[in-house]
């Protein structure tokens, strides 16, 4: 009973070997590109043009924190050397103030990155969005069987990375 079973165990996988090395033969025979995306989420002006309306956008709330945060940081400098002279009640009570400054600036803090990150989210999926619409219509004009992001190694020959981005670009300024 258990040769049997062993052997049909076996036969399974040498089928199934047999499929998997069908199916790499048949991907072999594809025609394949590749798009390094990183590159053109940095590299592309769409993508500069982003950081740059980011930038520009959150610049007066990162202004306004950092001057929040180097305001603290004085009243803890001026705390710390006045604390030895002030009476007990005095310094107990600009404490209290010192740590509910501080909870307001991490507040203030967390709430920008959040909003920021939000931001950032939104804009990588408007460019992403519209890369790959790119990528489609590079992969349907040249009749491409794959279209990679991720690989090990790559022929120069099949990186269409740089069109990506030239169309990218034309795209935008249209």
């Amino acid at each position: 009973m258990f040769r049997r079973w062993g052997s049909s165990l076996l036969l399974g996988c040498v089928c199934a070997m047999g499929v998997g090395l069908a199916q790499a033969a048949d991907f072999s025979a594809g025609r394949i590109a590749f798009v390094n995306m990183e590159r053109v989420l940095k590299e592309s002006s769409p993508a500069k043009a982003s950081m740059g309306k980011l930038e520009k956008e959150f610049s007066t709330r990162q202004k306004d924190g950092a001057a929040k945060d180097a305001a603290f940081k004085a009243a803890v400098t001026k705390f710390q050397t006045d604390a030895p002279v002030l009476a007990e009640a005095q310094r107990l009570e600009q404490q209290k103030k010192l740590l509910e400054q501080e909870r307001d600036l991490q507040s203030t803090q967390r709430s920008f990155q959040e909003d920021l990150n939000k931001r950032k989210n939104e804009e990588l999926q408007k460019l992403v969005a519209s890369t790959n619409k790119i990528i489609k219509q590079i992969a349907a004009t040249e009749k491409l069987d794959f279209v990679l992001q991720s690989a090990i190694f790559v022929d120069p020959k099949n990186d269409v990375t740089d069109r990506v981005i030239k169309l990218l670009e034309t795209a935008g300024a249209q």
